[in-house]
C-alpha cells in the first residue's frame, strides 16, 4: 500500500474550500484530465456510492467508491471495488483566520518502481489538489 501524506493552506474559508474538494459530482466537468468520467449510483445523508474513473500519473483506474462527509470538516474516500480496491483518501479541514487547512492522508494499492525515488502517483495526487485549489481560489 502506498502511502501519501501532505498539507495545503488555501485562501478561503473552509466551506468553499470544503465545497471544491468534496463535491465529487463537478469533478468530471472541473478536473476531466483526472476524473473522464465520474457516475453517481446512490446519495444518501453523509455517504454517497460512486463509479469513478480516476487518472494517476499514466494510469486510469475504474473503481467504486464510497464518499462519507462530515461537512465541513472531513470527506473520506473508500475504494469498495475495481481497480485499486481498498485504497483511500481521507481529507481534514480546519479553518484559522479566514483561511483553510487542508490535510490529505491516502493509503493507494498502487504497485510503484521499488527502483524509483520519485513517486509519480503521489507526484500526480499533489497536482490534482494544487488545481482544486487554484479552482477554489480563483473566485
Amino acid at each position: 500500500m502506498l502511502k501519501i501524506t501532505f498539507e495545503r493552506e488555501i485562501n478561503a474559508d473552509i466551506e468553499k474550500s470544503f465545497e471544491v474538494i468534496a463535491n465529487f459530482e463537478n469533478f468530471q466537468k472541473l478536473f476531466p484530465e483526472f476524473y473522464p468520467s465520474i457516475l453517481i449510483k446512490s446519495v444518501r445523508d453523509e455517504s454517497s456510492l460512486v463509479a469513478e474513473h480516476l487518472k494517476l500519473h499514466d494510469k486510469e483506474f475504474i473503481i467504486m467508491a464510497k464518499h462519507f462527509f462530515s461537512k465541513p470538516n472531513t470527506h473520506e474516500m473508500r475504494v469498495v471495488g475495481g481497480d485499486i480496491k481498498g485504497s483511500s483518501i481521507n481529507e481534514n479541514f480546519t479553518s484559522d483566520n479566514g483561511k483553510t487547512h487542508l490535510k490529505v492522508n491516502a493509503e493507494l494499492d498502487v504497485k510503484s518502481s521499488r527502483f524509483s525515488k520519485k513517486n509519480p502517483y503521489g507526484e500526480s495526487l499533489t497536482e490534482l489538489y494544487d488545481k482544486m485549489i487554484k479552482e477554489i481560489e480563483k473566485s
